[in-house]
């Protein structure tokens, strides 16, 4: 039974370039998670899993910049800009040591941070990984490239609507809803993060993670093929399957989630007792 004074609220942090928006509860206690949502999300795709956790131990769950109700980058950020920015706000809340879940677009993120602070990352939990070498890289570039862009007659809210819809396995009215409002809040957020992530070289940045590294992926997520590969190339890192749950696994698989995380999280905290 969960005690009744816990519950998720919602702050700022002000850095130089903007705001950073973030959710969080209020447990003290426990070694804090850190939770990195996928694009055209926002932080809001974590509620269910913070709900589901809200006593285990601290959890802070960031808007990346360019989305949700973060500021807006401008020009051109390299994903080294988006690690910096949540870096920075980690620093000014005043945590130390933290894990690290991510989703998709966060796992870039997250494989950053965890690349230049890997003493204070206990582990690095990452959900559909985008292990690609530079040609995949580039063929997925070019696939995400083109962006639907608004008009005077509003045809690209329906086809931001059709396409949000066809990520998930079956139609959820809210899950669609939430990922379509994300998708029209960061319609330039969307460009500059994707174009981060494929300039990105995961594959190599991935392979230099020194903490704990859990990998997993929904059976019927873009990325699921690169499971087995990691397998082999990274012994260490854990490898776990979601049951069928498209870009939603984190929602649509959130107890599966949490128990496998949960479990993980402890294992590398006794291992660095």
């Amino acid at each position: 039974m969960k005690t009744k004074n816990i519950s998720i609220k919602k702050e700022y942090i002000s850095l130089p370039q903007g705001q950073i928006h973030f959710r969080m509860n209020n447990i003290e206690t426990g070694t804090p998670l850190i939770l990195l949502h996928r694009t055209p999300s926002s932080s809001n795709m974590y509620i269910p899993m913070m709900n589901e956790m809200i006593e285990q131990r601290p959890l802070f769950a960031f808007d990346t910049p360019g989305f949700g109700g973060s500021f807006n980058p401008i020009g051109s950020p390299e994903m080294k800009d988006y690690r910096d920015w949540i870096c920075k706000s980690i620093d000014i809340i005043g945590i130390k040591d933290f894990h690290i879940y991510a989703h998709h677009t966060g796992t870039h993120i997250a494989a950053e941070i965890g690349n230049i602070w890997n003493d204070r990352t206990v582990s690095l939990m990452l959900n559909g990984v985008a292990y690609l070498s530079k040609e995949e890289r580039e063929a997925f570039k070019r696939m995400t490239s083109t962006s639907i862009e608004p008009d005077i007659n509003g045809k690209y809210l329906m086809e931001t609507f059709e396409l949000m819809k066809s990520l998930f396995p079956e139609y959820n009215s809210d899950l669609v809803n939430q990922e379509l409002l994300g998708a029209l809040r960061s319609l330039e957020g969307r460009k500059q993060a994707f174009s981060a992530v494929w300039q990105q070289d995961f594959k190599s940045l991935i392979q230099t993670i020194q903490s704990p590294l859990l990998v997993m992926s929904a059976i019927d997520d873009f990325f699921y093929e690169k499971l087995e590969i990691i397998k082999n190339e990274l012994k260490t890192a854990r490898i776990e399957v979601l049951g069928k749950s498209g870009i939603a696994s984190t929602e649509l698989q959130t107890k599966k989630t949490v128990q496998i995380i949960s479990k993980f999280m402890k294992e590398s905290e006794d291992a660095k007792a």
